[in-house]
C-alpha cells in the first residue's frame, strides 16, 4: 500500500500538453473552476442586475459623473444608461449598425464617447434629460472603426472619408479643455493640435487601441505601435513595437498590473510596452483556437475581474453565435481556469451600486442550508470594481455573486488523467481517495477514479462515489492500470474548493 499526497491543487488547467507529462496539482480538464492561493475553487454564481433591457445589449461600460454613477449599454438600435435605480433611453438618432459592428468608446473629461463604426461617433454628458449627440467637430461624411479617449484627446482609427477608406489612418482631435470634449478635428489648421497619420509600414489593418501608462498602444491585426504625446508641432510620435503580435478583434485587450493582456490571432499575450510574452502557449492556446467559432470569432472580447485578479478571455465556443466560454487567467498565481457563459455578448468592470443590497435576514432569498454568502454581505458594494456582462437574452448580469447561475446549479468539474505516481511502467490499483474539500457542510461532491494501460488512451471510469463535505473522510473505489485518473464533480448547490487530496494505491508490478 502506498499513499501519495497531491499537494497544491491550485496549479491550474493545462489542456494542451499530454496528461502524462503534467505534474501533480495540474489538471487536464476543468469546467467552472478557478485557481488561486493554492486552491482549486468552484466559481461563484451569476445574477441579473438592473432593469431587464428592452433591447439586446452588445456593449456595456461604466461611466461616472460628479453626481451619479452610470452603466451605459448599447444595442443595435438604442442606447441606455442605468444608475442602479432608473433606466433612461438616451438614443436620440437610432444607430444603424449590425451585430459585428462592435461598439467602442470611453470617458473623456467627464463626457462619454461612443462609436459603432457605421454611424457618426456620439457623445453624452451625463444629463439624463439629453440624448446622445454627434461628436462636436466631426465631419458627417467621415466614419471610424474605433474611437477611444487618450489623455485630453479623442483618437479614431481606420477612417473612411466619403467613399474612400484609409484603414491605416490614426486621426486625433484637437486637445480638449477640462470638462468638455474637443471642438475640432481639422488636421489642416496649424493653430490646432488635431492631426492624422497613416501607419502603413505594415499591411495589416488597424483594429483598436488601449492606453498603457503614458503611451497609447495602437493594435493592428499583426503588429503594434506606440503613440506618445510630444507636443507641438508634431503632437504625437509613433513608433513600431517589436514582435508580430496584434489584436484579433476590437475589445480584445484589457489593462492589468502586468500590462495589456491581448487576444491575438493565434495566442494570448502580455504586452508591457517593450515586447510581448505568451501566457497561453503550452497551456490553453491550442484549446482556445481549436474551439473558437470560425465564423463568429470576432465577437470574442477580453475583460477583467479585478476582485479576483483575473482576466477573462471570452469567445464563442464550437458553433455558438455568442460567447459561451471564458478561459480565465489569474495574473497573481499565473494559473488558467475555465468558466461556462450564458449567451454573453460583452463584459466590462467598474463600480456598481444597486440600491440597498446588503444581505439581511429578510433580504436573503437563498435557503439557509445552501447559502454560502457572508452575513450582512453587500454583493453590490460600490467600494470595489466588479465584472458585469450583457447577454442576448436580453439581460445584464453581475458575476461572482450568489451560488447559482440565474437560479441553476453550477456544475463544476476537476479532472486529471494520465497520473503515473512517478512510475509510468508499473500497473497500479487505486483503492481509495482522501479529498480535503472546503464548502457548505452537507453538500456533496462526486468522485470518480479511472485508469488506462497506455499513454493517450481514454481512461475507463468507475462508478462515481458521493463525498459529503463535513462528514466523509474518503471514497472507496478500485481502478487498475499504469495511468490513473481522478475526477471531482459537484452534485448539488454547494460552493467548494480543494487544496489537496491523497491517493491510496497498490503497485502490482509491470503487468
Amino acid at each position: 500500500m502506498t499513499i501519495v499526497r497531491v499537494d497544491n491543487c491550485g496549479l491550474g488547467l493545462n489542456s494542451d500538453l499530454t496528461p502524462e507529462e503534467l505534474g501533480n496539482g495540474v489538471w487536464s480538464l476543468t469546467e467552472n473552476m478557478r485557481f488561486n492561493n493554492g486552491y482549486a475553487e468552484r466559481f461563484r454564481g451569476t445574477a441579473a442586475v438592473f432593469t431587464t433591457p428592452s433591447i439586446t445589449p452588445y456593449y456595456i461600460a461604466p461611466y461616472a459623473t460628479t453626481s451619479a454613477r452610470f452603466w451605459v449599454y448599447a444595442g443595435l438600435t438604442a442606447v441606455y444608461v442605468d444608475d442602479g435605480t432608473t433606466r433612461t433611453d438616451i438614443t436620440g438618432t437610432a444607430p444603424t449598425g449590425a451585430i459585428d459592428n462592435k461598439w467602442t468608446g470611453g470617458s473623456l473629461n467627464g463626457v462619454f464617447v461612443l462609436n459603432n463604426g457605421v454611424d457618426n461617433p456620439m457623445f453624452w454628458g451625463g444629463d439624463t434629460g439629453l440624448n446622445l449627440a454627434t461628436l462636436t467637430g466631426w465631419t458627417g461624411t467621415w466614419k471610424a472603426q474605433a474611437v477611444r479617449p487618450f489623455k485630453n484627446f479623442i483618437v479614431a482609427l481606420d477612417i473612411t472619408k466619403g467613399a474612400n477608406r484609409y484603414p491605416h489612418m490614426v486621426k486625433w482631435s484637437d486637445i480638449a479643455v477640462p470638462g468638455a470634449i474637443p471642438t475640432s478635428w481639422d488636421e489642416a489648421n496649424p493653430a490646432l493640435d488635431a492631426g492624422e497619420q497613416d501607419l502603413a509600414e505594415t499591411s495589416d489593418l488597424l483594429v483598436d487601441c488601449l492606453p498603457l501608462g503614458d503611451v497609447n498602444i495602437l493594435y493592428k491585426e499583426r503588429s503594434m505601435y506606440a503613440m506618445s504625446y510630444v507636443g507641438a508641432p508634431y503632437i504625437f510620435r509613433f513608433q513600431r513595437l517589436p514582435g508580430e503580435s496584434g489584436m484579433l478583434a476590437r475589445g480584445c485587450a484589457v489593462n492589468t498590473p502586468l500590462g495589456h493582456v491581448v487576444l491575438t490571432a493565434g495566442d494570448v499575450v502580455v504586452n508591457n510596452g517593450t515586447g510581448v510574452q505568451s501566457i497561453a502557449n503550452g497551456a490553453v492556446r491550442s484549446y482556445i483556437f481549436n474551439n473558437i467559432d470560425s465564423t463568429n470569432y470576432k465577437r470574442a472580447f477580453v475583460t477583467a475581474n479585478p476582485q479576483k485578479n483575473e482576466v477573462w478571455i471570452c469567445f464563442p465556443f464550437g458553433s455558438s453565435e455568442t460567447c459561451n466560454k471564458a478561459m480565465v487567467w489569474n495574473w497573481i498565481d499565473k494559473t488558467w481556469g475555465s468558466r461556462t457563459l450564458t449567451d454573453v455578448t460583452y463584459g466590462a468592470f467598474g463600480q456598481i451600486n444597486v440600491g440597498t443590497s446588503a444581505t439581511t435576514w429578510a433580504g436573503d432569498s437563498e435557503a439557509w442550508e445552501t447559502d454560502a454568502t457572508s452575513w450582512n454581505e453587500n454583493e453590490y458594494s460600490p467600494a470595489e470594481a466588479r465584472l458585469l456582462m450583457c447577454h442576448s437574452t436580453p439581460l445584464i448580469s453581475l458575476t461572482d455573486t450568489g451560488t447559482t447561475d440565474f437560479g441553476s446549479t453550477i456544475t463544476a468539474t476537476l479532472e486529471r488523467t494520465g497520473m503515473t505516481m512517478g512510475d509510468p511502467y508499473s500497473v497500479k490499483t487505486i483503492r481509495c481517495i482522501y479529498p480535503r474539500i472546503d464548502g457548505v457542510s452537507g453538500a456533496t461532491v462526486n468522485v470518480q477514479v479511472g485508469s488506462s494501460m497506455f499513454p493517450d488512451s481514454a481512461p475507463t471510469w468507475q462508478t462515481a462515489q458521493s463525498f459529503a463535505i463535513g462528514t466523509s473522510i474518503k471514497i472507496d473505489s478500485f481502478a487498475t492500470g499504469r495511468f490513473l485518473s481522478v475526477r471531482f464533480t459537484n452534485a448539488d448547490y454547494g460552493a467548494w474548493r480543494m487544496k489537496s487530496f491523497d491517493v491510496d494505491y497498490v503497485n502490482s508490478g509491470a503487468y
